[in-house]
């Protein structure tokens, strides 16, 4: 993303679109922080959403006024920035969106990578809106157009999905469409021996939580998740499973926010990709997380793609490791603290 951050402000720097007047606001929609020092007026304007937790604790942490989701009624802003990401249709949501939050004829500036279908992008915009410019630089590409008087984007898909038949989801989220099947292998091995205190790591929109009720027996339950709107989408798949048993909803970095030790038993299909690149060491940190928050004699049960090596990560932190099942390419793994 961050040659995208930085092409983003180019048209600023270059002086095709005018910085933030003295007292305005600009909506920054999946922002980041510039690695290119802003000037303080200009990152004091920025009002900045982003729902995913490491970036946005980096945006906190750079000075930014950071939110995981804007309550933009009644609100018009002078302007608004959007970097676009991997999701075609949460793309088209995003900017619809940002055109909608801009004052007439405020600007609303798109940047993506190239990589990612920001060519085909621009031209889904030209369709409805007038481009007023655009530049390329950092193998990213940024165009800006003026927000029309009129709902250019009304057309724009925006409803929630349902997977499975039952579960709400969205694009952006992991696995939208259906339940990935590491999931539904692992859920497969729930049962009445899942009880007392449980966490489910990287809970997604609630599919693994959503099964230890129903299979489980625990006496509490607490999500943990850093996209914001798949957490905010289990909560409300949840509502009418949870009956009485207390179930608590955490907006975390498993990977850099420690986790109180409380936990009888740990679910989770931990992420193993940032971007398009396999990164085995996410999974590592949920395993190490979740070996400091399980009680002794608690137990890990996770499912993980076949091929990754998290044999030594589990072994540094439990004393007991098996192999439940092997399926179609995933590993489904008890340990025992």
């Amino acid at each position: 993303m961050s040659g995208a951050v930085e092409t983003l402000f180019l048209p600023f720097a270059s002086g095709d679109i005018d910085p933030p007047a003295e007292g305005a606001r600009w909506a920054f929609l999946n922002a980041a922080a510039s690695v290119a020092p802003l000037d303080d007026a200009f990152r004091a304007a920025l009002v900045c959403e982003q729902g995913f937790r490491p970036q946005f604790l980096a945006l906190e942490r750079a000075g930014y006024q950071a939110f995981p989701d804007l309550d933009t009624s009644g609100e018009r802003f002078a302007g608004c920035l959007v970097i676009a990401g991997k999701h075609k249709v949460e793309n088209h949501a995003m900017i619809a969106r940002a055109a909608r939050m801009a004052t007439p004829d405020g600007i609303v500036a798109v940047c993506g990578d190239k990589t990612l279908g920001i060519a085909s992008l621009r031209k889904w915009v030209a369709d409805r809106a007038e481009i007023a410019g655009s530049l390329a630089k950092h193998h990213a590409t940024v165009f800006w157009f003026p927000a029309p008087q009129a709902d250019a984007f009304a057309d724009t898909e925006t409803a929630p999905a349902l997977a499975d038949g039952r579960f709400e989801t969205a694009p952006g989220m992991f696995s939208s469409a259906k339940p990935d099947p590491g999931s539904v292998l692992l859920a497969g091995h729930f049962d009445h021996r899942i009880a007392g205190a449980v966490g489910d790591f990287g809970c997604g929109w609630g599919y693994l939580s959503a099964h230890v009720l129903e299979r489980g027996r625990p006496e509490s339950l607490a999500l943990y998740e850093a996209h914001y709107p798949s957490l905010k989408a289990a909560e409300r798949n949840l509502a009418a499973l949870s009956g009485a048993v207390p179930v608590s909803t955490h907006w975390w970095d498993l990977t850099s926010e420690p986790v109180a030790r409380q936990f009888d038993w740990v679910v989770m299909n931990p992420p193993f990709h940032s971007g398009r690149a396999s990164e085995p060491d996410i999974g590592k940190a949920f395993i190490a997380t979740a070996s400091k928050a399980l009680k002794p004699g608690g137990r890990l049960l996770m499912v993980a793609n076949r091929k990754l090596p998290y044999e030594q990560a589990l072994a540094s932190g439990f004393r007991r490791v098996e192999e439940k099942t092997v399926s179609d390419g995933y590993k489904v793994i008890e340990a025992m603290r």
